[in-house]
């Protein structure tokens, strides 16, 4: 394929690519039923995979005629196989807030919280977690894992309500570099009093999910501090 013939690529993909974008996901905090739950889960799965084929596809188109002036169609399809199937784990990460329902409330007060927590006036402001765990550790593709986790808030104003952000972040083990990988992440906003709370999250995995070693982290921001945990989860067929 010559220089010309590239560009029609480019511009066909870059279409392809606005197409894929239009794709409709509900506003952060819409209230949906499961069935448009799931249907917006699927919509935002597609458009970010469908992508990432797309644009395998093309960096191959690209790289072949760089080197040899002609590409492979062989080649041009399995680069969009390969950027479909990575393109799944990040478009699973970008669609996090559609798949994680995040949850928490309050367990006890800060006076109450001040011995298990060791806190001390001395400390100023503090956010800690106390423990987490997930349910399964290892679960397969189209199924659910549970996260519950305690955390405190404390300061010596013990009675003030502040805001907190509560988030979930997904990371997946790529072999190919071995190192950790930030798929994407989904957060919760809110105003809380200080003490101890449970936060509790629902974690949806894709049926089509790639198989694999994934880390899900929670992090806990107020008052201009901040603490996380994570736990490891391992998507395996069968």
């Amino acid at each position: 394929m010559n220089l010309k013939g590239l560009r029609y690529t480019a511009a066909s993909v870059l279409v392809a690519y606005v197409l894929t974008a239009c794709a409709v996901v509900p506003p952060r905090g819409t209230q949906m039923t499961n069935e448009q739950r799931q249907e917006a889960q699927a919509s935002c799965i597609a458009q970010h995979t469908a992508t990432g084929a797309i644009i395998g596809g093309l960096g191959v188109l690209a790289l072949d005629n760089l080197l040899f002036g002609r590409s492979s169609g062989g080649r041009v399809a399995a680069g969009a196989v390969i950027g479909g199937t990575l393109g799944f784990a990040m478009a699973w990460g970008r669609c996090l807030r559609l798949f994680a329902d995040i949850r928490s409330y309050p367990v006890a007060g800060a006076p109450e919280t001040v011995r298990p927590s060791g806190y001390q006036p001395s400390y100023g402001s503090y956010v800690k977690f106390a423990s987490m765990d997930i349910t399964p550790e290892t679960a397969a593709p189209g199924g659910k894992v549970k996260l519950n986790a305690v955390y405190y808030l404390m300061d010596p104003d013990m009675y003030r309500q502040v805001s907190v952000t509560e988030a979930t972040v997904l990371y997946y083990y790529d072999n190919s570099k071995s190192s950790w990988t930030e798929l994407g992440s989904a957060s919760e906003n809110k105003t809380v009093d200080l003490g101890t709370r449970r936060g509790e999250i629902t974690f949806d995995i894709p049926k089509d999910a790639p198989e694999g070693s994934y880390k899900i982290m929670l992090k806990v921001t107020a008052m201009g501090r901040e603490d996380s945990m994570a736990k490891d989860l391992m998507v395996r067929r069968g």
